[in-house]
C-alpha cells in the first residue's frame, strides 16, 4: 500500500477511536470538578489568499514626476512583470521620460524578496528653463566677502585692510552676463510647460564708472563702494612715500592713502577715510571717515587726531585722539588722551598705561595701569561730546558773568554810561539765559550708556581710577580677571568676574 494511503488509514482509525471514547465516557459537566477539561479542537490555519503582483502609480502635482509603489505577489499569485508595469503606466497616460532601467531592478527586488518597494521613479518630465535677462556680476576681487565670524567672537586682523578696497583706473568692476533664453518644459504625460521670465537683481553702476564692451570699468583710481543697489568709485589721493616736505600738508575731499609714514609737524585732512601704511608722528589728522594706521601713533605729546568713524592701530603713545566710532588698538595705549562715543578695544594682550580714556560704551583690555607707572583714568557711560559742550557753556558763563559784573560796576560809578552799557548788559543777560537753558537740555542726555563695562582679562593695578556715569571707583590693590559695571540703585561701581565684552 502506498505510504500516502497508509497515513490516511491511520488518521481515520485514530479519529474513530477518539469519537468512540467520547461516546463511552460522556461529555464532562461543570459539576465534575476533578474531571479533566476537554480541549477545543485545533482550528485549521487559513490558507493565504493569492494575489498577483501590482504597481500603484502617482503623478506629482506639477506633472513632472511619476512615482510607483510596487506590491509583491501573495500566495500562488503571479509575479509583477514589466508588462504589468507598462499597462499601469499607459493607464495613467504617461508617455514621456519613462525610466525602464530604474524599474527593472525594483521589480526584481519586489518579486524575489516579497517586499513592498516605494518611491520608484517611473518617469521624469523636463522642467522649463526660465528666461533670464542680461544682468551685471561684480568682479570677485571687489565683491563684498561674506562675514564668517560672529560679532561676539570677531577679532581685528591687522594684516587685512578691511576698511579699504582700492581700484585702479581701467579696472573691470563688473561684467554683463548675456541673456539666457527660456525653454519649454514637458510633463510625464507629454503636455507642454511654459517658462517664466526671471530677472536677476543686481547693483547698478554709479559715480566714476563707465560701460566698455560689455563691462563696467573704473574711471579713476579710488576706493570701491558697493550697496545692494549700486556700486561706484570714490577718488583716493595716494601718497606713494612718506608725507613730508616733498608733499606738504594735505586737505582732500575724498580718501587719503599714505604708503609711508606721516611725519612730525604735518597736517592731513580728509573728507572721508585715511589709511597710513607707516607710523603717524606728531602730526595733526582730521577725517570724517575711518582712520587706519598699519603701524601706530608716536605722538610725542603733540599729535592730535580727530576721527569721524572708527580707528585701528597697532599702538598709540603720547597723543590726543577723539573718535565717533570704536577704537581698536592691538598692543598698547600709553599716556594717551582718548575720547570715543563707542568702545576702546585692546588686543588679546593689549595694555593701557597712563593717560585718560573716555569711552562711552566701555573698555576691554588685558592690563590697565602698571606697578610703578603713571595714574590711569577710565571714564565710561558718558557722551563726551555733550560733556565738552557743557564745559564750553560753563567757561562762557564764567566769562560773561565777569563782564556783567564789570558793566554793572561801571554804571554805578559812572551813571552817564548807562545809555551805552544798558543794551550791552541786556544782551549779556539774554546770552546767559540761553546758555543755561542749553545746559539744562544737554544734561538730560549726558548719561549715554549705564550698561558700559570695563573688562580686564589680566591685571588692574592699584592707582587706576574708574568712573561710569559719574560714579567713581579707585583701585587700591591688584585685581585679576575682573569686570567693572555700574550698580545704579546703590550708586556704586561693582566688581564681578571677568566677562568677554
Amino acid at each position: 500500500m502506498p505510504s500516502d494511503e497508509r497515513m490516511l488509514e491511520h488518521l481515520i482509525r485514530g479519529s474513530e477511536e477518539l469519537i468512540h471514547d467520547i461516546e463511552i465516557q460522556g461529555v464532562p459537566s461543570m459539576e465534575q470538578a476533578d474531571a479533566p477539561t476537554a480541549l477545543a479542537p485545533e482550528e485549521k490555519p487559513e490558507e493565504p489568499s493569492s494575489a498577483d503582483g501590482m504597481a500603484a502609480i502617482e503623478i506629482s502635482k506639477d506633472g513632472l514626476l511619476a512615482l510607483a509603489t510596487l506590491h509583491p505577489p501573495s500566495g500562488n499569485g503571479g509575479p509583477l512583470t514589466l508588462d504589468l508595469m507598462r499597462e499601469a503606466i499607459e493607464g495613467k497616460g504617461i508617455n514621456t521620460g519613462i525610466d525602464w532601467e530604474a524599474m527593472k531592478g525594483s521589480v526584481l527586488t519586489c518579486n524575489e524578496e516579497r517586499i513592498v518597494v516605494s518611491d520608484v521613479v517611473v518617469a521624469r518630465g523636463r522642467r522649463p528653463l526660465d528666461e533670464i535677462p542680461p544682468y551685471l556680476v561684480v568682479s570677485e576681487a571687489f565683491a563684498e566677502k561674506p562675514k564668517t565670524e560672529q560679532p561676539e567672537t570677531a577679532r581685528i586682523n591687522f594684516r587685512e585692510l578691511s576698511l579699504f578696497t582700492l581700484v585702479k583706473k581701467g579696472d573691470v568692476l563688473a561684467t554683463l552676463m548675456p541673456k539666457q533664453d527660456g525653454k519649454m518644459g514637458t510633463t510625464v504625460r507629454g503636455a507642454a510647460v511654459a517658462f517664466h521670465k526671471t530677472p536677476v537683481p543686481y547693483p547698478k553702476p554709479g559715480k566714476n564708472t563707465q560701460w566698455e564692451s560689455g563691462t563696467v570699468v573704473a574711471l579713476c583710481d579710488g576706493k570701491f563702494h558697493q550697496t545692494p543697489d549700486s556700486f561706484w568709485v570714490d577718488e583716493v589721493l595716494e601718497v606713494r612715500g612718506d608725507l613730508d616736505l616733498r608733499t606738504g600738508n594735505i586737505d582732500f575731499p575724498g580718501d587719503v592713502v599714505i604708503m609711508g609714514e606721516l611725519r612730525d609737524g604735518f597736517v592731513v585732512k580728509a573728507g572721508k577715510s585715511i589709511l597710513c601704511m607707516g607710523a603717524i608722528g606728531a602730526a595733526r589728522v582730521e577725517c570724517k571717515g575711518d582712520l587706519v594706521t598699519k603701524s601706530g601713533v608716536l605722538g610725542k605729546e603733540k599729535a592730535v587726531l580727530t576721527v569721524g568713524g572708527a580707528v585701528e592701530a597697532k599702538f598709540m603713545e603720547a597723543c590726543s585722539l577723539s573718535a565717533v566710532g570704536p577704537i581698536r588698538v592691538k598692543t598698547s595705549v600709553m599716556n594717551v588722551a582718548i575720547s570715543t562715543k563707542d568702545r576702546l578695544e585692546m588686543g588679546d594682550r593689549g595694555i593701557i598705561i597712563g593717560g585718560v580714556v573716555k569711552a562711552a560704551n566701555g573698555v576691554s583690555a588685558a592690563q590697565i595701569g602698571s606697578e610703578r607707572g603713571p595714574r590711569t583714568e577710565i571714564h565710561c557711560g558718558i557722551d563726551f561730546n555733550v560733556e565738552k559742550k557743557l564745559i564750553w557753556i560753563r567757561d562762557k558763563n564764567i566769562a560773561l558773568a565777569f563782564k556783567l559784573k564789570e558793566i554793572e560796576t561801571k554804571m554805578k560809578v559812572s551813571p552817564g554810561t548807562k545809555t551805552v552799557l544798558v543794551p550791552l548788559r541786556d544782551k549779556i543777560r539774554t546770552a546767559l539765559r540761553q546758555l543755561n537753558e542749553g545746559a539744562r537740555e544737554l544734561v538730560t542726555t549726558l548719561d549715554r550708556n549705564e550698561s558700559a563695562t570695563v573688562s580686564v582679562k589680566g591685571v588692574v593695578f592699584p592707582g587706576t581710577y574708574i568712573e561710569i556715569c559719574h560714579i567713581s571707583h579707585f583701585v587700591t590693590k591688584p585685581r585679576r580677571m575682573v569686570t567693572y559695571r555700574l550698580d545704579k540703585p546703590n550708586g556704586k561701581i561693582v566688581e564681578t568676574a571677568w566677562e568677554a565684552p
